[in-house]
């Protein structure tokens, strides 16, 4: 099965590829898969709701951690 793909071109400041490139090689990655994984994961609209789901369940929860635990010893 043949897979649409197109191409992006994307400028980046030296320090910015640089450490793009540092990450990359730490994951066995090239930087075009690294920075590709990236997007994937930015406009994947399960891991969206996800991420909302568990901000809005944290929030939930941050009440019962203050009433638990006492300012100066969190």
């Amino acid at each position: 099965m043949a897979t649409d793909h197109k191409q992006l071109n994307v400028r980046l400041p030296s320090q910015t590829h640089a450490l793009a490139k540092a990450n990359a090689d730490r994951r066995g990655l090239s930087v075009q898969a690294y920075v590709s994984g990236l997007v994937e994961e930015d406009v994947d609209p399960a891991r969206d709701a996800f991420v909302s789901g568990l901000v809005d369940d944290l929030t939930e929860l941050l009440g019962e951690f203050e009433d638990a635990f006492e300012a100066g010893l969190r």
